[in-house]
């Protein structure tokens, strides 16, 4: 009796784990399908944002930032990704898209105050090196220090400043992420971590 208990319940978690393996294998289907679609309506909003800055450079002597509008675009396409369930590449895609949209906010949140060439430029070596990528070993460490740094020679109020540190901690654990891919790919195929802004 003791016996075919144990078989039975063998059994019924084996057929429960073929049902959820199939279930989680359309759940993930659907997600690549969503991501896909996704990419296109953006690829396609953005060739249009692009003509129509051209245009507007083109019949008017003051040019006036479509940046704004751009910045709206990736959050509908981000919104259109929607959360992502299945872990692995796709997921960390998205929380890298997610970390970036972040960073992006606090950059608009403090425009006024460092829109300084030079000072806009800096900030941008803080975040993303001139060398390209890969990042040189350990550059994770230095972004926090590189943009407090950067902000002490501006005028941005206190709130401003906090909020481009809070989006250069982000960005600093993005990469931290970034290397742990590069020292082994099977970080990027287990990856099961979404972009929580709370903890920035």
């Amino acid at each position: 009796m003791l016996k075919l208990l144990i078989l039975s319940t063998v059994l019924l978690n084996f057929a429960a784990c073929l049902y959820m393996d199939e279930n989680v294998e359309k759940l993930c289907e659907a997600e690549q399908e969503r991501f896909r679609f996704c990419i296109g309506t953006f690829a396609n909003t953005t060739e249009d944002l692009v003509e129509a800055q051209k245009i507007l450079v083109e019949t008017s002597s003051t040019v006036s930032p479509l940046g704004s509008q751009g910045n709206g675009k990736f959050k509908k396409f981000l919104k259109c990704i929607g959360d992502l369930e299945c872990k692995g590449q796709l997921k960390l895609t998205k929380f890298q898209l997610d970390t970036t949209d972040f960073y992006t906010d606090r950059v608009l949140e403090a425009q006024e105050c460092i829109e300084d060439e030079e000072i806009s430029k800096s900030l941008g070596n803080c975040v993303v090196p001139f060398k390209g990528f890969p990042f040189p070993k350990g550059f994770s460490s230095t972004v926090v220090p590189c943009v407090k740094k950067v902000l002490e020679g501006t005028d941005c109020s206190t709130d401003q400043k906090v909020g481009l540190e809070r989006g250069a901690h982000a960005m600093s654990d993005l990469y931290d992420h970034l290397d742990k891919v590069f020292a082994d790919i099977s970080y990027a195929t287990n990856f099961d971590l979404n972009f929580d802004p709370r903890k920035y």
